[in-house]
């Protein structure tokens, strides 16, 4: 009796043993398997099968194909046959137990998903879709179809997506109502005309570059760090209370208005070549770089108290030396658009650029390029003969605070406003051989000779100051920016 159990044990793990060894797969996933290794791959002359290295196909041994991973109920679990060069069409509908596919940079033509309702991941980007269902995959959250040929994609009943990347697609619109989770979206490179965010509380990277975006609102999507939303078309752009928001690049657009009010985590502010004339960036009190060229701005708000590491570049718009940032917030600030105003002719008002950090600047007046010299001159203020109204003349300033750049005024001169006079700092005669020279303040006076050598440097106090020079032409230019021909015989 004890011989026949002993037996029957044995059979039976025999039995078992047998059953181990020798897998059965799921019949219909093995045929659309094999059905897609037969077509034509992306290499001319060659087969899919060849690409991944199986043979024969006749017996085909599934526990070794490489990329495929199956369970033990005979079902495969994943897929990964990224850059293999496979092409075709591959039909993986009805895999209910697969979870993963890497299809990725391939010339596929099309994939079919359809009823693989437990897969959480898939990365199909880099082939030649022109569509792809993805409705009834109801547990995805990791989707990259970017670098496709979709015209629309349907993401609406994919609630848990966590990422989704479809950049360099061709659909015009994305709704993006019923994705939650979502904390990472990239779309760049296509042909969007819209999108709503609203929906999408969890975001934290967002990339809308190179579409054709006319108005973009992020405000109160309290968890994003980074956006970057470059190339569109945009005018309007809102991203206020973002109080996670470190980064902005949104350089080469149309935008004439853009909030980052609340934005107290910026870091990093991408805005050259748009439309803003006036930024305010006075609540980001963690800005340390601002590209702010070709824009025609005016008017920079920065923090009361800004980061010693902020950097600026706000070459190439409207800025004067009065409302340009510190220097020390400088990377680039020079050239500066030519300012033109209208002004009587007896009071040009240029007082603002007058002195800068207590230097004070030198103004150069010109007549279609010939030295003119006002009539008088005080802290900026400036005052012509009656003879120069309907003329516009040239103001060039230089100030050592801002060394590279000079500014330059071109002034249309109206007629003169009654009882307005502008005395001047400093008033000038000679006589016999001497120039004399009275000043209302100190002034520091430069005599050069017709041909530009210095003959005399002296600080004058107030009062008379007289020079004996030899008879001939000097040029005489005074530190307010006075500069005058004088005849001495």
């Amino acid at each position: 009796m004890k011989q026949i159990v002993i037996l029957f044990s044995s059979i039976v793990c025999l039995s078992g043993a047998l059953r181990l060894t020798a897998q059965t797969y799921n019949t219909q996933e093995a045929a659309k398997l094999k059905a897609f290794l037969t077509q034509n791959s992306a290499e001319k002359g060659k087969k899919n099968y060849e690409q991944l290295g199986v043979a024969p196909l006749d017996a085909i041994d599934w526990k070794n194909v490489p990329g495929l991973k199956w369970n033990a109920n005979g079902r495969v679990e994943s897929i990964n046959w990224k850059e293999k060069k496979l092409g075709g069409d591959l039909d993986v509908s009805g895999f209910t137990d697969l979870l993963v596919i890497h299809c990725e940079r391939n010339q596929l033509q099309s994939l079919n998903v359809a009823g693989n309702t437990k897969m959480t991941y898939l990365d199909c980007f880099n082939n030649e879709f022109k569509s792809i269902d993805i409705s009834t995959n109801i547990n995805l959250t990791h989707f990259c179809c970017r670098y496709n040929q979709l015209t629309k994609l349907d993401v609406t009943h994919n609630p848990k997506l966590t990422f989704l990347c479809s950049s360099g697609n061709r659909f015009e619109q994305i709704d993006l109502s019923n994705n939650p989770e979502l904390v990472e979206f990239y779309a760049a490179n296509g042909k969007l005309k819209s999108i709503d965010l609203s929906h999408n509380p969890k975001l934290k990277d967002v990339a809308l570059r190179t579409n054709q975006l006319t108005s973009l609102d992020v405000s109160n999507l309290t968890k994003l760090e980074s956006l970057t939303c470059y190339e569109n078309k945009l005018t309007t752009f809102n991203a206020s209370s973002c109080k996670s928001l470190k980064l902005i690049r949104a350089y080469e657009n149309k935008i004439t208005s853009l909030d980052v009010s609340g934005c107290t985590a910026l870091n990093t502010l991408a805005f050259y070549s748009n439309k803003i004339e006036e930024l305010d960036v006075s609540g980001c009190p963690n800005i340390e770089f601002i590209s702010l060229m070709n824009n025609g701005t005016h008017t920079l708000k920065l923090p009361p108290n800004p980061s010693n590491k902020l950097r600026i570049m706000c070459e190439r718009n409207c800025f004067t030396f009065s409302t340009l940032p510190r220097p020390a917030f400088l990377s680039s600030y020079a050239p500066q658009a030519k300012v033109k105003l209208s002004a009587p002719s007896d009071k040009i008002d240029l007082k603002s650029e007058y002195k800068m950090n207590g230097t004070t600047s030198v103004f150069v007046w010109t007549d279609k390029g010939a030295p003119v010299i006002p009539e008088a001159n005080r802290d900026g203020l400036f005052s012509f003969a009656e003879s120069y109204v309907g003329k516009t003349l040239t103001c060039t300033v230089t100030n050592p605070t801002y060394p590279k750049l000079t500014m330059t005024y071109e002034v249309s001169l109206t007629e003169p406003v009654a009882n307005v006079s502008v005395e001047p700092e400093v008033s000038f005669r000679t006589q016999r051989e001497q120039l004399c020279l009275t000043a209302t303040r100190p002034v520091t006076v430069h005599i050069y000779t017709i041909i530009g050598a210095l003959l005399r440097k002296q600080s004058l106090s107030e009062g008379e100051t007289c020079f004996t020079l030899p008879q001939g032409i000097y040029i005489v230019s005074l530190s307010n920016g006075t500069v005058r021909k004088i005849v001495i015989s």
